[in-house]
């Protein structure tokens, strides 16, 4: 067995292990696509929390140039999304230049990685919308309350940094192109970043002075 797949199967085995202590037990990593779908399916807490496992294993088996351009991307792009309503619709002012942040810095994400895949000849076919599981905390997002909405925003906010910081941290050690795996390592402190200020919002709303 290679050094990457055995990374590949104990994060696996650690992601899984944590979605079984929170929820029902969910289709296996070779389901992920369906899963996925699924997700959109269900009711919106619900959703938000089955997306999280859904899309920590989809992080962690993400090794080629092609399922990476294709997560990352989709992940700026909810990131965009998700920051454009609630810069609208959220209640804290911090929480409302969060997002401010959110589209300025994954706008320039998506705009450095494809000028990566232009001058390196990367050849992989560029997402043009989100994926259907995306597209169920979207919703969510869109149908929240207007007393949940901060709180929704956030829950969802520190589950996609935490999918995205393992997205990236794990193509950048164990990813196939190495002008890709620069570009996740360059990328991943800004996602760290963002994690780090998503939790301190969350814990700050769970803990009011």
């Amino acid at each position: 067995m290679t050094r990457q797949k055995r990374w590949v199967e104990g994060v696996l085995l650690a992601v899984l292990a944590l979605g079984a202590c929170n929820r029902a037990p969910q289709d296996p990593p070779a389901s992920v696509d369906r899963a996925n779908t699924n997700v959109a399916a269900a009711s919106a807490p619900a959703a938000d929390a089955t997306s999280a496992v859904v899309g920590q294993v989809s992080a962690a088996t993400t090794l080629t140039a092609a399922g990476f351009v294709t997560a990352a991307e989709t992940s700026d792009m909810f990131e965009i999304a998700a920051a454009r309503i609630a810069h609208n619709r959220a209640v804290d002012p911090a929480l409302r230049k969060f997002a401010a942040r959110m589209i300025r810095d994954h706008t320039a994400s998506i705009a450095k990685l494809e000028a990566l895949i232009a001058s390196s000849h990367i050849d992989v076919t560029q997402p043009s919308d989100l994926d259907e599981r995306r597209k169920g905390l979207i919703a969510a997002l869109n149908t929240a309350s207007h007393p949940d909405f901060d709180r929704t925003y956030l829950d969802q906010q520190v589950a996609a940094h935490q999918e995205a910081a393992t997205l990236f941290k794990g193509y950048a050690e164990h990813g196939e192109n190495a002008a890709l795996k620069d570009f996740a390592l360059a990328t991943l402190p800004t996602i760290q970043e963002h994690l780090a200020m998503a939790k301190s919002m969350q814990d700050a709303m769970a803990h009011p002075p």
